[in-house]
């Protein structure tokens, strides 16, 4: 038995994984332990930074621009 993983959110995807169902040729299983609401690492990181204050303050948008360069 061959495993394959297939991103069922593209188009392509989609198409492939509809194939394989009309055809009756393969099992598809539904990862249950992926969840959609995890964030990646850097996320993950900058929220952390967030909660301990590094962040930098604008007071507007201009004030921004001047901060981040």
């Amino acid at each position: 038995m061959t495993t394959i993983i297939i991103n069922e959110k593209t188009k392509k995807g989609q198409i492939i994984i509809d194939l394989i169902r009309e055809l009756g040729v393969g099992k598809i299983v539904v990862d249950k332990n992926k969840s959609e609401n995890i964030p990646n690492n850097e996320t993950i990181l900058a929220i952390q930074e967030a909660r301990e204050g590094k962040t930098i303050k604008c007071l507007d948008f201009d004030d921004y621009l001047k901060k981040v360069k």
